[in-house]
């Protein structure tokens, strides 16, 4: 990647961000006694509702794929479901996980038989982010409206597997795993050797943020092309990769939480994520992930005349390129 270019780039997209953002996050909120009454008629799911979430997903997949309903488990996950549902988070998150059994899909779908599980979960997922999630992001379900979102996990055919906060099966109309109960005060629950690490994260995403800002309005203020603006806007592209790479040690490694051998809603990696919601420290963070993602976009289009797309990306479609 030409430096030149990139520096161009970086100073066209740096803006100056907010420093010390205000944060949420309903992980840390006071429970409930009862279910989010627009969801749930006592402990059940409420019938329309369970039939609404079921047929958009599946008139999306049937012009697509053969016996979807057949290789599917489909769950309502997450804080949403719990007695933390009415935690201030803008449009209530509603997260519907999908199980796939991969051998059933294969049977039924005979081009997919080249790829892999991963593979075959990254597509639905592609399909279902650009596709139906623009139609769901505001849905309104009783007298409150909820960003739904689908997700297909390849580990997940047993939710249990990627250690859910809470699931509820519509396919089975039954819980799977039912919420904690929870202390009046959730934060009682984590230890000060973790709120000790999220407050260094704070620290970290502060200083980064006001360093940014600072380079990027010198950079502003500097004639393109000097020695004094090429110097400006190499510590500028460092200070963003340190940002863009401490945003994604703590969102990617959110996953180990999730994933077998980990715990769960309670795991530190997950913690360590929302406290990071919590105190601002993501949202800043991620605004300065965005100007790397931008400016490395425009610069492969600038040379190759498109962004490089993902290696993994091409892998699949060449699997299913040979399928075909």
């Amino acid at each position: 990647m030409e430096t030149n270019t990139f520096y161009r780039r970086l100073g066209e997209n740096a803006q100056p961000i907010m420093e010390s953002a205000v944060g949420a996050s309903g992980y840390f909120s006071n429970p409930a006694d009862h279910l989010d009454p627009n969801l749930f008629d006592g402990d059940h799911v409420i019938p329309s509702v369970r039939r609404w979430i079921l047929d958009t997903l599946y008139q999306f997949w049937d012009t697509r794929y053969v016996g979807t309903a057949s290789w599917s488990e489909v769950w309502l996950a997450g804080s949403g479901i719990s007695y933390q549902w009415d935690a201030d988070r803008g449009n209530g998150d509603l997260d519907v996980l999908i199980g796939i059994d991969f051998a059933a899909f294969g049977w039924h779908n005979h081009d997919y038989s080249g790829m892999t599980s991963q593979e075959i979960a990254d597509l639905f997922d592609e399909e279902l982010k650009a596709e139906l999630w623009p139609e769901t992001a505001t849905t309104r379900i009783g007298d409150r409206v909820y960003e739904v979102t689908y997700y297909v996990n390849a580990n997940s055919r047993d939710i249990r597997n990627i250690n859910p906060y809470a699931a509820y099966s519509l396919t089975n109309d039954e819980w799977t795993v039912r919420p904690p109960e929870l202390p009046a005060n959730p934060r009682d629950l984590y230890s000060q050797e973790y709120r000790d690490a999220a407050a260094r994260d704070a620290a970290e995403a502060q200083r980064l943020t006001h360093a940014y800002n600072s380079l990027t309005e010198q950079l502003h203020l500097t004639p393109c092309g000097t020695g004094h603006w090429v110097t400006t806007a190499a510590q500028l592209s460092t200070i963003v990769a340190q940002a863009a790479d401490l945003f994604d040690d703590i969102h990617l490694g959110r996953r180990a939480a999730f994933a077998p051998g980990g715990s769960g809603y309670g795991d530190y990696a997950n913690y360590r994520w929302q406290a990071g919601k919590d105190s601002g420290a993501v949202q800043m963070l991620r605004s300065i992930k965005d100007v790397e993602v931008t400016t490395h976009n425009q610069v492969e289009t600038d040379i190759h005349g498109h962004p490089i797309g993902d290696a993994q990306f091409a892998l699949r479609n060449a699997a299913l390129w040979r399928t075909r």
